[in-house]
Formats: C-alpha cells, sequence, structure tokens
C-alpha cells in the first residue's frame, strides 16, 4: 500500500522570487560567456606588455660536461650582485644595460681571465622556462647573453622584470619536505600488519 503525503503548495509570492532568481542567473550566465574571451584578451594583453619591459639575463655553459655546468653555475652566483643591482634600480634603459655589460666584463676579466667568454648585447632568443605555475614562453628578448667557450651547453636565464632569479624560499622548503615524508598505503600496511 502506498502512503500518501501531504502536497504542500508554496505561496505565489515564492514563485515569482524564484522566478526572479532564474532570471538573473541566466543573465549572469550570459555575461559571462560575453565577455570572459574579451578579458582573456585582456590579459594577454597586459602580459605581453609585461614581457616586452622583461629584462633578461642568459649564461650559456660551453658544453653540457659537469665541470662546464659547475663553471656556469659559479659564474651566475658570483655574477647574481650585479643583477641584483638592476633590479632594484628599475627599469633597465640602455645607459644601465650599457653600463651592467662593462661590469659584468670587468669581472669575467679579473675573476675569469682562464674562461673564453663573450658576451652580447640585444635581442636573443630565449628558450621556454616554468617557475612554479608560470611558463615563460620561448621568445626574443632584449636581455645580456654571457656565452663561455662554444656556448653550447645547458643554460641559466633569469629575468630582472619581474624578478625570477631565485626560487622563493617557500618553493624549496616544500620540496626539501616533501623529499623527506615516506608514503605508505593504509591498506598494504594493514596486510603486511596481518602476517607479521
Amino acid at each position: 500500500m502506498l502512503n500518501e503525503y501531504k502536497i504542500i503548495r508554496l505561496p505565489k509570492q515564492n514563485i515569482f522570487l524564484a522566478f526572479a532568481r532564474l532570471v538573473v542567473v541566466a543573465i549572469a550566465l550570459q555575461l559571462c560567456i560575453l565577455y570572459i574571451p574579451s578579458l582573456v584578451g585582456f590579459a594577454k594583453e597586459a602580459m605581453n606588455d609585461e614581457q616586452e619591459k622583461d629584462f633578461r639575463i642568459r649564461i650559456i655553459a660551453n658544453s653540457n660536461t659537469t665541470q662546464d655546468q659547475r663553471e656556469k653555475e659559479q659564474l651566475a652566483e658570483d655574477l647574481k650582485p650585479y643583477f641584483m643591482q638592476v633590479a632594484t634600480a628599475g627599469f633597465a634603459g640602455n645607459e644601465q644595460i650599457l653600463s651592467l655589460k662593462q661590469q659584468i666584463e670587468t669581472e669575467l676579466n679579473k675573476n675569469y681571465p682562464q674562461m673564453d667568454t663573450q658576451v652580447v648585447v640585444g635581442d636573443n632568443l630565449f628558450p621556454p622556462k616554468r617557475q612554479g605555475a608560470v611558463l615563460y614562453p620561448q621568445n626574443v628578448y632584449h636581455s645580456i647573453v654571457v656565452k663561455i667557450g662554444d656556448a653550447r651547453g645547458d643554460n641559466w636565464w633569469c629575468s630582472i622584470f619581474p624578478s625570477i632569479c631565485e626560487p622563493e624560499k617557500e618553493e624549496v622548503k616544500v620540496e626539501e619536505s616533501e623529499e623527506k615524508e615516506q608514503v605508505t598505503f593504509f591498506i598494504w600496511e594493514w596486510i603486511k600488519g596481518l602476517f607479521e
């Protein structure tokens, strides 16, 4: 036997309120569908403007041997104070860039006379780079490139505006904690416990 349920009818005021809510939600969805493409376009334009202001520095190793990569990393570490000097000064104009080039050449001649290096200023091709969730695309950027020897090895590069020369300290701490934590599976541990 079926139970009889009491039918409850809502007052007409609530029906009109529900219909008004439906109309407002429909209009909001329609506006989102119409304006999201233009917002994406604005975001792309802003990113392109930021990339035009972007000033990059790249150090290319002689080759991919361990020794050449160590030399590249040491050189990058020694030149970072010069890069940070430009980052704190603000926009890198041509005078600042030429001054930075001279400072880098002086540093190379003083501390690395045994290395065959070349410092190039101008528009240079940069490979893509991922920093956290941001992907910096391959493109030609106004930059300083320090070439070591034949410059056929992996490279180190950073962007001064925005500054991505060093990873955030939080990211490094997260990576260290992930390495220390050992993953276990509850069911496997339970099964092992039965046979111990």
